[in-house]
């Protein structure tokens, strides 16, 4: 499926506090004023963020790295898989760069883990961009739907009795020709009439080689995870971008960080899927250009 020779060759690896080696990557320029630290989505890679970078390495350095259980390092069964150690590792990575100040960015899961990071580590956080983002308890709202909560539920609780049938058929699912899987996800989860098949395919083709028993339980802990309580400690320039369209990350819950924010901004992508990072990554620079020349992060044109 996936030919990982194509994957970018990260920066290097940093050690987490339970000794796993994790690869990160670095991209724009190294002596820029403010550095980005650009937290991922759930089950994403290097390819998903790879436009919106892009756009931003010509002004800042950019740091990221790939979650234990995806992207370089999904090749490796990892005894903890969990918000908590999602968190530790973001940590620990940050300790390896020197504990800088960042503008700190989530797309999807990513902002989940953004909001958690910040208000244990606020004191190193500048500014925040919170793009296509879910907060905590995701399944119940998921293709406005109500079944997927209690599904994700049932699958972990049975996994360990099902999990050759649970792993066959996961990848079974995402071995289905290129054209199929688009099919299947057009509209709910993204719009392949705006985004190439040489930006599209590297996701959907690596999610065969990903593990299952990681994606269920990686599901499992970010549903069960909530950001409430935490808004109150962003006290930083905020920006929240939704997607009208999005059925994965609904717009009532970037809307709901909005409101719970003083003075943050909030847009709204017209059409916008929870693929728009790649989909719309043009809008989602014009707005994150607009918001961090405002704040003071970029000088005005």
């Amino acid at each position: 499926m996936y030919d990982y020779n194509r994957y970018p060759d990260p920066t290097g690896y940093f050690k987490t506090g339970d000794g796993v080696m994790l690869p990160y990557f670095s991209y724009g320029k190294a002596d820029a004023e403010h550095t980005i630290l650009f937290l991922n989505g759930f089950t994403c890679n290097q390819f998903n963020i790879a436009k919106v970078i892009g756009h931003l390495a010509g002004d800042f350095h950019i740091v990221t790295f790939d979650y234990r259980g995806q992207g370089l390092a999904y090749r490796e069964a990892y005894p903890k898989v969990s918000v908590e150690a999602a968190l530790a590792d973001i940590d620990a990575f940050h300790a390896h760069l020197g504990r800088p100040e960042v503008l700190l960015f989530g797309y999807s899961m990513g902002c989940q883990l953004a909001v958690e990071w910040n208000y244990q580590n606020s004191q190193y956080v500048k500014g925040m961009v919170l793009l296509l983002g879910i907060y905590g308890n995701i399944f119940n709202t998921f293709l406005n739907l109500g079944i997927f909560a209690p599904l994700v539920k049932i699958t972990h609780e049975l996994f360990p009795f099902f999990q050759r049938f649970y792993r066959l058929a996961w990848r079974s699912a995402h071995s289905l020709p290129y054209p199929l899987r688009v099919t299947l996800g057009r509209g709910a989860l993204l719009n392949p009439e705006l985004v190439g098949e040489h930006e599209l395919r590297p996701f959907l083709d690596q999610l065969a080689d990903l593990d299952f028993e990681y994606i269920i339980r990686m599901s499992h802990a970010i549903h069960h995870h909530s950001n409430e309580g935490q808004y109150h400690k962003i006290d930083v320039p905020l920006l929240v971008i939704s997607g009208e369209n999005d059925l994965f990350a609904l717009p009532i819950h970037s809307e709901r960080v909005h409101q719970a924010v003083q003075g943050s901004w909030y847009f709204a992508i017209p059409r916008g899927t929870h693929n728009a990072i790649l989909e719309n990554a043009g809008d989602i620079h014009t707005w994150v250009r607009e918001f961090l020349t405002a704040k003071n992060f970029l000088a005005a044109p």
